[in-house]
């Protein structure tokens, strides 16, 4: 086999000749495909920045486009180791001395102790009663009290009883409680099989803790209930109850909570601003570094913005009248920044003494909607899944993929061209090479000729 070596003939370097043409081919297209990338990439980013900045925002709005968020209400306790108390919109402000004489208890009953847990029980069936429903479990001859308590608890019927395995200095025992506090929700068991009917019958079931309601007093005024979670006792008003003491009394004050409304609407005018800085720093070109926003000029990014700014000067009609951002005080500056005038007191007045058409303004439910109401479903059209940033995201995906493509093309041809430059000047190194030896030839014969002084 004849060994070959590129350049032997010319004397040229050819592998780095084709390296170099190579590379001035395919170093243009690769570094515009480079700039390319590195810009899909800022827009990725820039996207993603945008979809966090109006989740953020959406936010802030979700404490305004109902009227239950603004409508709040405050409440305090003299004292909080008997319950805890919280009031909705409809809770009028007053004040209520409350006791709690008692709490409200589910019914424990349990059976017979015996020595060894894990020993079979014996066949037959238990069945439950409460409040009219029942249900019944089958019991097998093998089966130990861990057995029947799965078997109880995992019952698609069950009415509402929990069974649990207790064991103590006395034995094991099956223990039976009632899902739900009260006298409405006492349980009767009733057991089938002998062995059975001696652990868990009338005379050996024992009550631990008998069902009970519980008992308050509003200002006086006493209130039975089957459950520790009061409701509207005093409208809308809810008393979680924790502890109990007859000789204890709690004052409880509920008022509207202006300070608390206040914040939400600070909290919104901040998040805008948040956004609306976010929104420029992406899509505004700075002069002074000559540089320009990941998606400026984009389409998608002016439409948002153009959208959320026609919604703040809605004016919405109420019941006294109409109401704007500029009647409590919010106005927007020369740099298209929201801002609360501290300097006046409209917010403190409109949150006062105009809280209904405050929840108009920003969660009317019309054809336009409330400030907040529109704001949010705008936002929606662009964070939710499959909405427009998703459709962004798309076909930044189709286009980096359309890249890879491009740079495997660019690849392939790269090859192609190394290998036929690589060909051609192996083809003129052999030329030369013959052309040289054929020279060499012709001197040396000429050289031995008759006559022919060598030098």
């Amino acid at each position: 086999m004849a060994i070959t070596s590129t350049g032997i003939g010319s004397g040229l370097n050819i592998t780095n000749i084709v390296d170099t043409l190579v590379s001035a081919e395919r170093t243009p297209k690769k570094a515009l495909l480079d700039d390319r990338e590195n810009t899909l990439d800022s827009k990725v980013s820039a996207i993603g920045s945008l979809k966090s900045a109006l989740s953020s925002f959406q936010d802030a709005l979700s404490k305004l486009n109902s009227g239950d968020a603004l409508n709040l209400r405050k409440v305090t306790q003299s004292k909080d180791n008997y319950f805890t108390a919280t009031a909705d919109k409809n809770a009028a402000s007053g004040s209520y001395n409350i006791v709690v004489d008692s709490l409200a208890k589910s019914q424990k009953l349990a059976g017979l102790a015996t020595s060894d847990a894990s020993a079979a029980i014996g066949s037959g069936s238990l069945k439950f009663a409460i409040s009219g429903s029942e249900f019944t479990v089958d019991v097998a001859g093998t089966d130990t009290l861990a057995n029947i308590a799965d078997k109880i608890n995992s019952a698609s019927d069950n009415v509402g009883v929990t069974a649990t395995v207790i064991s103590t200095d006395a034995g094991s025992r099956l223990v039976f409680t009632s899902d739900n506090t009260g006298t409405d929700n006492q349980m009767t068991v009733t057991p089938s099989g002998a062995e059975l009917s001696t652990m868990f019958g009338s005379g050996n079931l024992e009550t631990l803790q008998s069902a009970a309601n519980s008992v308050i007093h509003i200002d006086g005024q006493t209130l039975t209930s089957q459950s520790n979670k009061i409701e509207n006792a005093i409208s809308g008003v809810t008393l979680d109850l924790s502890d109990a003491d007859p000789s204890q009394t709690t004052t409880v004050t509920v008022a509207q909570d202006n300070d608390g409304v206040k914040s939400n609407i600070q909290g919104f005018v901040d998040a805008y601003n948040s956004l609306m800085d976010k929104i420029s720093a992406l899509s505004s070109y700075d002069v002074d570094t000559e540089t320009a926003g990941a998606l400026q000029g984009d389409s998608l990014v002016r439409s948002l913005e153009s959208q959320i700014r026609s919604k703040l000067s809605n004016r919405v009609n109420t019941d006294s009248g109409s109401i704007a951002l500029y009647d409590i005080g919010i106005t927007t500056d020369r740099y298209g920044k929201l801002v609360v005038d501290t300097d006046s007191t409209k917010l403190d007045d409109a949150v006062a003494n105009r809280m209904g058409d405050i929840a108009s303004l920003f969660a009317a439910d019309t054809s336009d909607g409330g400030i907040a109401t529109s704001l949010d479903e705008i936002v929606k059209g662009y964070v939710k899944s499959g909405g427009l940033i998703d459709s962004r995201n798309d076909s930044y995906t189709k286009e980096q993929k359309r890249l890879d493509k491009q740079r495997e093309s660019l690849d392939i041809k790269m090859n192609l061209l190394q290998a036929r430059l690589t060909k051609q000047f192996n083809a003129m190194d052999l030329v030369v090479g013959n052309l040289n030896s054929q020279g060499s030839s012709v001197v040396s014969a000429l050289s031995s000729l008759p006559g022919v002084v060598k030098k």
